[in-house]
């Protein structure tokens, strides 16, 4: 008995849920074959871009310090206005009047100094004057009594003591220079052409494995082998352009010894003819030489000149050091550059801050910002960045201030993407910036605001919603809802090629193809087909 009332409890549920399958078909099939319609219509078609950011002064500088050290005072609090020259803060100064003190000490030290050099190059300076004038006058006498000897003895002794001279220089400029340079240049040469031809056998010998080993192709072995040959060859012109150097640096050497013999040997038989002159010869020498001597000093006098300028230098140096010290002493104090508001302090009381140099961009101490003037920084994407243009008018809604109506002005778009925050594939994004033409002082930096900059306008046109007008490989089209005729006579839609103008989000603006009144009705859905949990029957 019970299993007959299971049964037929279960046939029971199955009928009613068969029944409740058909009727749900039939309200679906009901619904589909109704068309929605919509009518065209005169109305208003505006394209806006809409966009948020935050608010922020046009004008704003970091105050920074030109000198470091601690700050022992703080006078300005966050949202205090200053002027122009008022006092910010105050770094601690003792450790830079330090400075200044011994800075000038030092230079107490070097003015001495240059005093010091000024009274002993006077000093020197008469002596060597008065000595130099006796050297002179005595050089010219025992030129004159030299002279008078005949003029051949003179002659063939001045000739011989020249061209003995003259092979000495010679010799000694061969030997002391001209040989060592050469000799150094060659041998770097040599050196150079070695490490060159060393490192290409390496670079050769790398290539010939990695080739082995299938990493590199075998032109840039050859390569490698050609480079190789040719530093060998450069190598072995530089070692027979150093060997032959030597050998003519010996015969040169030679040639130059017999020169200066045979010059020596001329001079002794010059002086042997003028034995009889020899005194007054020497008499002479001892006074070119004390002559020689005299300008020396002279020369002395002249270095001793420049050390006293070096010093006066010096001391005009750490002048000029003392100076920066009054200087940094006075920078201790920072003050307001521009009249504003502090927005941000950076710093408190005792914290130690970096002065702003060449090498350091310094520690920020304040934020000083003119809240006179306002904007708003935007990140609009590429699509709607397209419609903007400078100077474009914008509606501005403050998100504090609900009720405030605000407007503004485009003052800048970037020529440049900002960065994408999310790599490759992410929304490309530029910076707008837009003016408030009418900021008051309820309006704080930082403060959110949405900006609508109204692109396009069009007023009492013909329109119809976005999604009654379709589009194919022919163009833009509407489908005529069919006029009514009968009961049970089903007539199908006419499709319509239309021109259209603008777009906004809800609505498409119509040129021409259609009139005013017209009813149309949705355009067939042509992707592709949807299917659910509940489809009934078959893809028809």
């Amino acid at each position: 008995m019970k299993t007959w009332l299971i049964v037929l409890g279960l046939i029971i549920i199955v009928a009613l849920v068969g029944f409740q399958c058909v009727r749900m078909r039939a309200q679906f099939a009901a619904a589909a074959n109704r068309p929605l319609t919509a009518t065209v219509e005169k109305g208003d078609v505006t394209v806006e871009v809409v966009e948020s950011g935050f608010i922020e002064p046009v004008q704003k500088i970091e105050v920074k310090s030109r000198v470091s050290g601690r700050i022992s005072e703080l006078y300005v609090e966050e949202g205090d206005r200053v002027t122009k020259g008022d006092l910010l803060a105050i770094i601690d100064p003792q450790e830079l009047k330090l400075q200044l003190e011994q800075t000038s000490a030092q230079l107490r030290s070097a003015e001495s100094s240059v005093a010091r050099s000024a009274e002993s190059l006077l000093l020197t300076g008469d002596q060597v004057r008065t000595a130099l004038e006796q050297a002179t006058a005595r050089f010219i006498r025992a030129k004159r009594e030299w002279e008078a000897q005949p003029e051949l003895t003179r002659a063939a002794t001045e000739q011989a003591r020249l061209s003995h001279d003259t092979a000495v220089r010679n010799r000694d400029l061969l030997l002391n220079t001209t040989h060592p340079q050469e000799s150094v240049r060659l041998e770097t040469d040599l050196q150079r052409a070695r490490v060159t031809y060393d490192n290409d056998k390496r670079n050769y010998e790398r290539m010939v494995s990695l080739l082995e080993q299938g990493f590199v192709p075998k032109r840039q072995m050859d390569d490698a082998r050609t480079q190789m040959d040719l530093s060998a060859s450069a190598l072995t012109r530089a070692d027979d352009e150093h060997n032959r150097m030597a050998a003519r640096h010996e015969t040169e050497a030679a040639n130059a010894e017999e020169q200066v013999r045979q010059a020596k040997a001329g001079l002794d038989q010059a002086l042997a003819r003028a034995e009889v002159d020899k005194n007054k010869e020497q008499t002479y020498l001892e006074a070119k030489s004390a002559l020689d001597q005299a300008q020396a000093d002279m020369r002395r006098v002249e270095i001793d000149r420049r050390s006293h300028e070096q010093a006066q230098a010096q001391a005009d140096q750490i002048r000029s050091a003392v100076a920066d010290g009054l200087r940094k002493l006075g920078e201790t104090e920072i003050r307001a550059p521009r009249d504003g508001v502090i927005t941000r302090r950076m710093v408190e009381e005792g914290e130690l801050v970096t002065a702003l140099s060449s090498f350091s961009g310094g520690t920020p101490i304040v934020e000083l910002a003119d809240l006179s003037g306002l904007q708003v920084r935007l990140e609009v994407n590429e699509i709607d960045v397209a419609e903007l243009r400078v100077d474009m008018a914008a509606e501005i809604e403050v998100d504090a201030f609900p009720e405030e109506e605000l407007t503004g002005r485009i003052t800048k778009i970037a020529p440049a993407s900002q960065p994408a925050a999310g790599g490759q594939g992410a929304v490309v994004k530029y910076e707008v910036e837009v003016l408030l033409d009418n900021p008051n002082a309820r309006i704080k930096p930082g403060m959110s605001a949405k900006c609508t900059m109204r692109v396009t306008d069009r007023t009492d046109v013909l329109r119809l919603p976005i999604e009654f007008v379709g589009k194919d490989d022919e163009g833009r089209f509407v489908m005529l809802a069919p006029p009514k005729g009968k009961p049970g006579k089903k007539a199908k839609p006419e499709r319509r090629a239309i021109e259209v103008g603008e777009t906004s989000a809800s609505h498409i603006e119509l040129i021409s193809g259609v009139e005013e009144g017209d009813e149309v009705v949705k355009p067939e859905f042509t992707g592709p087909k949807r299917r659910g949990a509940m489809q009934f029957g078959d893809e028809d």
